[in-house]
């Protein structure tokens, strides 16, 4: 069995909130498989005890606003520019980049590495 380190978890995290637009908490298990926990959490608790690796798995949270930062009329909005450095970095479509790049467009290093990257991602 695998073991993610926190920024793959954070990595999936972030993929299901990008895919589930309405979730606002979801709990990634050490080996990556993630649960949307908005109402309960009691399927990542059972699944981090009963799993196939007959071992207890670790539960990492993650939330919306944690890792998106609060919503409002403009879109997301990433409260620091590190956090929108981050976004960039696992971000894997040029709408993805473009969407954060727009957030953190007041940061110059974050306008910087959203173009870098999609230079990258067209080449």
């Amino acid at each position: 069995m695998k073991t993610l380190n926190a920024e793959e978890l954070k990595a999936v995290a972030l993929d299901i909130l990008d895919r589930y637009p309405k979730a606002e908490k979801v709990s990634v298990t050490s080996d990556g498989m993630a649960f949307i926990t908005d109402e309960s959490e009691n399927a990542v608790k059972t699944y981090a005890a009963r799993n196939p690796f007959g071992k207890e798995l670790d539960i990492t949270k993650f939330s919306r606003t944690q890792l998106c930062g609060s919503k409002d009329a403009d879109g997301v909005k990433y409260p620091t520019a590190a956090d929108a450095l981050k976004a960039i970095e696992v971000a894997t479509t040029v709408e993805e980049i473009e969407a954060v790049k727009e957030a953190g467009k007041k940061w110059k290093t974050v306008v910087a590495a959203a173009d870098e990257k999609i230079v990258t991602l067209k080449a």
